[in-house]
């Protein structure tokens, strides 16, 4: 019987280097292994001096003529310059590529007044400046102060709400984040809204209307738009809200039920 027997190759025997490869091949090694340390140096050296280069750089630029000489600021309405200045803490003649930039706005948004800040660098010496200010919509009530607030709620830091005692007042547990809702429901009939004082927030779901003649409009949950105007229709026909009454209350649909603004005998000063 024939015995099938597959070809085996010989092993490869490993090429022997000449001398002259060999000692070429140590002369590279040699000359990468001096040029990873003197690279390594250098790197070492320059992040030690690190510091030093960025000084001097910016000693190099500021005697280019890169130095700040200008500040501009556009959209400020209520910032106080003294604060805005505070912030910003910067020196005219300063190399202006070393102004930190994001520095500057992150003390730019401790402002009350700043919702947001672009800051630009204009060589060869200007940082400009565009503001976003907060829009103060209403004065919050917290128990015998008031406090601005913008149309997100947030309360305007460092406001002087003297100064800005013709906005509506809202009170009323978690009123603030509501209050932009309500008041642009209101400002939907402008004369009635003329007379409104203050608005109070009921158990976190609906609000009273207090007029300047101190009378009180009692809103619906569901649907306050069309309540509120329907009793601005009905004002100009029959101008309800000028009688001697305590109470409008509209919070059952397609009613409206009075108090009158005199003590019911027996009743109390309210029905």
């Amino acid at each position: 019987m024939r015995r099938l027997i597959g070809w085996i190759k010989p092993q490869s025997q490993p090429h022997s280097l000449s001398p002259q490869t060999s000692l070429w091949r140590r002369i590279k090694i040699g000359f990468l292994s001096l040029f990873a340390v003197a690279t390594a140096s250098t790197i070492g050296m320059a992040m030690l001096d690190r510091e030093k280069l960025t000084n001097d750089l910016l000693t190099m630029s500021g005697n280019a003529g890169l130095v700040l000489t200008d500040i501009q600021v556009r959209g400020r309405a209520h910032t106080p310059q003294s604060r805005l200045l505070a912030a910003l803490n910067l020196q005219i003649g300063a190399p202006i590529l070393g102004i930190d930039l994001q520095n500057l706005h992150r003390n730019m948004s401790q402002i009350g007044w700043v919702e947001d800040a672009i800051i630009e660098r204009r060589l060869p010496g200007t940082i400009h400046i565009t503001l976003r200010e907060r829009v103060p919509i209403a004065l919050l009530q917290n128990k015998d102060k008031h406090k601005l607030i913008d149309r997100s709620g947030a309360i305007i830091d460092g406001a002087d709400p003297s100064q800005f005692t013709h906005l509506a007042v809202v009170a009323g547990d978690s009123a603030a984040p509501h209050a932009a809702a309500i008041l642009s429901i209101l400002k939907t009939e402008p004369e009635l809204f003329s007379e409104v004082w203050a608005v109070s927030y009921r158990s976190k779901r609906r609000w009273d209307v207090h007029l300047k003649n101190g009378m009180e409009v009692r809103l619906p949950e569901i649907d306050p738009v069309s309540a509120w105007s329907r009793l601005a229709m009905i004002d100009r026909k029959k101008a309800i809200t000028h009688r001697d009454l305590a109470v409008i209350d509209m919070r059952v649909p397609q009613q409206l039920i009075v108090e009158p603004n005199i003590p019911v005998r027996g009743r109390g000063s309210k029905t």
